[in-house]
């Protein structure tokens, strides 16, 4: 069982910002739903949210290192 502590949850108006921002940008981008370039997507957006990028603007740029 993986602890709290090391992978904290999100909550449901965090979880609808990331998905609306990740629904955005796949659809910007053109990515399939399924396509392995939409999960990178995902992990990327996840990944810069948990460094601590908490805005629109601040995880764009962390997109684009």
């Amino acid at each position: 069982m993986y602890s709290s502590m090391a992978y904290p949850t999100l909550d449901p108006v965090e979880l609808a910002f990331l998905q609306k921002f990740y629904d955005d940008v796949r659809t910007e981008q053109g990515f399939d739903g399924n396509s392995l370039a939409a999960h990178d997507l995902a992990a990327r957006i996840i990944l810069s949210y948990q460094k601590g990028a908490r805005t629109r603007i601040d995880i764009e740029r962390a997109l684009t290192v």
